[in-house]
Parts: structure tokens; C-alpha cells; sequence
């Protein structure tokens, strides 16, 4: 019986465990999982593009209140055919791009100087705390004063309004860097400016993206802002003078505008994280 006990309990020990399915011993490859991504945001794009014509054709009919679609397409290809609508883009376009530019440097550096510099630091962190915390919407008044109702007043509220959450970052992600790194440096006798490009800058890196990419969104903000209050031009004019009229499909042919530029450039940044910080890898469902 001991014997027969014994081969028992052996054959229990090298018996086969059963085979698992595939898909749960093999994981999916990079190429997978970012194919499966893009099919699940084609989707839901398209799946908010259908809604949106649904709702215009079938649910909210009043063309005052809403408009579907096929109507904003419609008006926007007829604007573009005249030539008004490139006018109006190139305009908000401009806007944009000096403002946001400007902001960008201005974040990047100050936020970077505010880590550095513990001086620095003293002297204008209560001002960024004041400004960062007001409703700045509401200096636009003032810049018109001050330049006029022209390309400077546009720049200068977009510059306002989006360099505080890229400053912010930027002293964020310099203050993150890993102190144990630091300290191996400096136990190297590495240079500042070695410790700054080796260790500083690419902890930094992923929090200015992030800042950059809220500065978009809040410069885009910035650009409607200011052509709402007084402008000759650009899309955010276009959006003020179709609402007096009740011109619904135009005033979302204005948003949607500004909406794809905001997903362009938002998209623009990841590729550029992507390649300037190949590093990091962002965490993904599998399933």
C-alpha cells in the first residue's frame, strides 16, 4: 500500500498542468495594443459625429437652436469656396501662434529659473499665485486701452491667460528629478550645466508637455476671448457675428474649428513627447 501510495502521489506531481488559452499566456505586442487604440478613437468619433447629425435632423429640429452636421459642413465648405473663411483662420491662426509661442518661452524659462533659484523663487511665487488664481478673462478691457483693438491686445490676453499652467509645470517637473540622481552627480563632480541637461531637463520633460498642453486649450480660450470683445477678423468674429444674426451652423462651424486645432496640436505634442522622451512608456490596458 505504501508503494502503491507513493507511485500515486508521483504521478500527481509530474501529471501535466492543463494548457492555458492563448490569449492569456501571450500579451499583445505595442503594435496591437496601439491598433486597438486607434480603432476604439475612430469609433468614438464617429459614434459622437452620428449623434451630433441624429440629434439635428431628428430630435432638435429648431435651426435657431441647433444645427446638424451635414448644415455645418455645408456652410463651412460654402465659406471656404468664397475665400472668407482662410481669412478668418489665418487671423485666429496668428493669434494663436504669437501669443502661445510667447507664453511657451516665457513659461518654460520662469518656471525653470523658480526651481533653480530659491531667490527667484521668494520673489515671484506670490505673483503667481496671485495672477494664476484671478479671473484674467476680465483684463481684456484693459489690453484694449492699452493696444488697441489690433493684433498686440489678442497676444497679449492669449500670453496671459496660457503661461501660468506652463510655468507652473515646468517648475513642477524640475522640482521632481530624483535626489538620489543628484546626489550621484554631485559625488561625480558633474557640472550644473551637466546636471541640468542630464538629469533636470529630462525629469522635467513630461510635466512641460503636459503644461504646453494646457497652455492650448487656454490660449485657444484666449483667442475667442479676445475676438469676442472687439475684432475686425478671425474665426472668434466669425462665431460673434453669426450668433447676433442666429446664424446657428456657423457659430458651430466656428467651434469646431477651434476644436480640431485644439486635437491637432494637442496630438502634435504626444508625437513630440513621444520622440524627445522615447523613455517613457504610458500605461495601457490589454484588453
Amino acid at each position: 500500500m505504501t508503494q502503491i501510495s507513493a507511485a500515486h502521489d508521483e504521478a500527481k506531481v509530474q501529471a501535466p498542468s492543463p494548457a492555458l488559452p492563448a490569449r492569456l499566456t501571450q500579451a499583445p505586442t505595442q503594435a496591437q495594443l496601439t491598433a486597438r487604440s486607434r480603432r476604439r478613437a475612430i469609433l468614438s468619433v464617429l459614434g459622437g459625429l452620428a449623434l451630433w447629425e441624429f440629434t439635428g435632423q431628428f430630435l432638435v429640429t429648431n435651426p435657431i437652436l441647433f444645427s446638424p452636421l451635414s448644415k455645418v459642413l455645408a456652410v463651412g465648405w460654402k465659406l471656404l469656396l468664397s475665400g472668407e473663411l482662410m481669412r478668418h483662420f489665418g487671423v485666429s491662426a496668428l493669434e494663436f501662434a504669437l501669443g502661445f509661442a510667447l507664453s511657451a518661452l516665457v513659461g518654460v524659462a520662469l518656471g525653470f529659473l523658480m526651481a533653480t533659484s530659491r531667490r527667484t523663487q521668494d520673489i515671484l511665487d506670490p505673483w503667481v499665485s496671485f495672477f494664476y488664481s484671478s479671473p484674467l478673462v476680465a483684463l481684456m478691457p484693459f489690453f484694449l486701452l492699452i493696444f488697441g483693438i489690433g493684433l498686440a491686445s489678442k497676444v497679449a490676453i492669449v500670453f496671459v491667460i496660457a503661461v501660468f499652467p506652463i510655468l507652473l509645470n515646468a517648475f513642477v517637473g524640475i522640482r521632481s528629478a530624483d535626489p538620489h540622481l543628484l546626489e550621484v552627480a554631485k559625488a561625480f563632480n558633474c557640472t550644473s550645466s551637466q546636471i541640468f541637461t542630464k538629469i533636470l531637463m529630462p525629469a522635467a520633460l513630461p510635466f512641460v508637455i503636459v503644461g504646453l498642453r494646457l497652455g492650448i486649450g487656454r490660449a485657444l480660450t484666449g483667442v475667442v476671448v479676445g475676438e469676442l470683445f472687439a475684432s475686425r477678423a478671425g474665426v472668434g468674429y466669425l462665431i460673434t457675428a453669426a450668433g447676433l444674426s442666429f446664424d446657428t451652423a456657423t457659430v458651430f462651424l466656428g467651434v469646431l474649428i477651434f476644436s480640431l486645432m485644439g486635437v491637432v496640436l494637442m496630438e502634435g505634442l504626444k508625437y513630440l513627447e513621444h520622440r524627445l522622451a522615447p523613455w517613457r512608456k504610458s500605461v495601457q490596458e490589454t484588453h
